[in-house]
């Protein structure tokens, strides 16, 4: 390993289709290491929770969904996830990206069901869609932060590649 190498990052399309994988390479090559994952296969991402650092989960909203019962099927593997990843206490951290369109209540709801399973100190980034233009009430963004910050951490991140214009 060179001087300069801190870090592994794994990502994908979706890294837990590969979790046998990614956990004999972390046993072979110990690297610090995040995974960045949409976390609705819980247990794959068990198998994963002694060989890698920090998880990038995303909680997806309803409003992403043809039907309400496919995201409530995906939404409760998220929930499991976030149950396997406190009872294991891996680092983690919750991103959801938000739009004009996001209704507040699916965001209180929501975070009243995480507040079930994670602790208090959990991370919650806010990542409004890009471009910014397209939120006319950007105060809206904040009311979403002051919802999430009743319960945790939260943060409010732009898509910076977006931004950047990388694809």
């Amino acid at each position: 390993m060179s001087s300069d190498f801190d870090s592994l990052e794994i990502t994908g399309g979706e890294p837990l289709l590969h979790a046998d994988y990614i956990y004999e390479f972390l046993k072979k090559y110990p690297y610090k290491s995040m995974l960045e994952t949409n976390a609705t296969l819980p247990d794959e991402l068990e198998k994963l929770t002694d060989v890698i650092d920090i998880v990038s989960m995303d909680i997806k909203l309803p409003e992403y969904f043809n039907s309400h019962e496919n995201w409530r099927e995906l939404y409760l593997k998220e929930l499991e996830s976030i149950k396997i990843l406190e009872d294991t206490n891996t680092k983690y951290y919750i991103k959801i990206v938000v739009s004009p369109t996001t209704k507040k209540q699916d965001i209180a709801d929501i975070m009243e069901d995480i507040s079930k399973v994670a602790s208090a100190n959990t991370e919650i980034i806010i990542q409004p869609v890009s471009p910014m233009s397209l939120w006319e009430d950007k105060t809206k963004l904040f009311k979403i932060s002051e919802i999430v910050g009743k319960s945790f951490n939260v943060s409010i991140i732009p898509q910076i590649h977006k931004y950047m214009n990388i694809e």
